[in-house]
């Protein structure tokens, strides 16, 4: 598994703070990330839910249509 580089490790964190925001675009390794620091939150959290939504694929169906 890769490890991410601390500068990455802080932006990343940095960015995703904010439950009630939009997360960034996501990629697979910061959803992972994304989840992992979000886990726990409740339906609230604005951060888990897209990170969830794009690691089980809706992201991509809504993208498609």
């Amino acid at each position: 598994m890769d490890v991410l580089a601390p500068d990455t490790r802080e932006l990343w964190l940095m960015q995703s703070r904010d439950c009630a925001a939009e997360p960034p675009p996501l990629d697979a390794a910061r959803a992972r990330f994304v989840l992992a620091v979000h886990a726990g939150h409740g339906a609230a959290c604005r951060q888990f839910l897209a990170a969830a939504a794009f690691s089980y694929g809706a992201y991509r169906d809504t993208a498609r249509a």
